[in-house]
C-alpha cells in the first residue's frame, strides 16, 4: 500500500471519528435550525433517557446477581440433602473445546451434578495465552444421562449440541472413565463418580 493511500484512509477514518453526533439521533440540518432553548431542551432529553438507561442497566445487574445467589443457594442445598444415586461428581481433563474455528486446550474442569439442576461452567484457555478464548458450557445429571451442552435448557432447546454420557447406577457406582468427543464441541478425559450420602444408612441402604 502507497504511503498516499494509507495517509488517505487515516484522514477518512479521523473525518468518520470525527462526524457530529446529535441529542436524540436529531439530523444535522435540523439541530443546525434549531433554537439554542430547543437545543436545551433536547440536551436535557437526552440526559434523562441516558440516566434512565443506565438505571435500568443497574437494576438489571442486581436482579441477575440475586438470582444467581438464590439459585446457587438452592443448589447447595439440593446437593447437601441428595440420596446416594442422585448426585456425580466429575473431572473433565486433558481436554480442548472448538473456540475460534479451532481446537484448543482448556483448563481442567470440576463437576458437581444433582439429579435435575443445571449447572453453567466456563470452558478457557489456560493461563500463558495472550487472548484466553472461553466460552459457557451447561451442564445436567438426570440419574442415568450426563450432559454438557453449548445452550442452557438443552433438552428444549437445541439438543444436537450436547454431549451426553449414557451409564447405569451401577456404572456410576463403580466409576465412569472414559475418552469423550463431540464434533466441533469438546474432547477429552472424563471421571464421573457417584457423591456419597449425606448419611451413612442411606449409602448403606442403596449397596445392599
Amino acid at each position: 500500500m502507497s504511503a498516499l493511500k494509507l495517509a488517505s484512509m487515516i484522514f477518512f477514518f479521523v473525518l468518520a471519528g470525527c462526524a457530529a453526533s446529535y441529542p436524540l439521533g436529531i439530523p444535522e440540518s435540523q439541530w443546525l435550525a434549531m433554537s439554542t432553548e430547543q437545543r436545551f431542551q433536547a440536551q436535557q432529553k437526552q440526559a434523562e433517557l441516558d440516566r434512565a438507561t443506565e438505571e435500568q442497566r443497574a437494576a438489571d445487574a442486581r436482579a441477575r446477581e440475586a438470582e444467581a445467589v438464590k439459585q446457587a443457594a438452592k443448589l447447595e442445598a439440593r446437593r447437601r440433602d441428595a440420596k446416594y444415586g442422585e448426585r456425580v461428581q466429575c473431572v473433565f481433563s486433558d481436554a480442548e473445546a472448538h473456540l475460534g474455528g479451532k481446537w484448543r486446550s482448556i483448563e481442567p474442569v470440576a463437576l458437581d451434578l444433582v439429579n435435575g439442576m443445571e449447572v453453567a461452567l466456563s470452558l478457557v484457555e489456560p493461563s500463558g495465552h495472550k487472548t484466553r478464548h472461553r466460552t459457557m458450557a451447561y451442564a445436567r445429571f438426570d440419574g442415568q444421562t450426563l450432559s454438557l451442552c453449548r445452550d442452557a435448557d438443552h433438552d428444549r432447546r437445541n439438543p444436537s449440541s450436547c454431549l451426553r454420557i449414557l451409564g447405569t447406577f451401577a456404572d456410576y457406582r463403580r466409576g465412569i472413565d472414559q475418552r469423550i468427543n463431540s464434533e466441533r464441541y469438546l474432547r477429552g478425559h472424563l471421571r464421573c463418580d457417584l457423591a456419597p450420602a449425606r448419611g451413612a444408612s442411606g449409602l448403606h441402604d442403596y449397596r445392599q
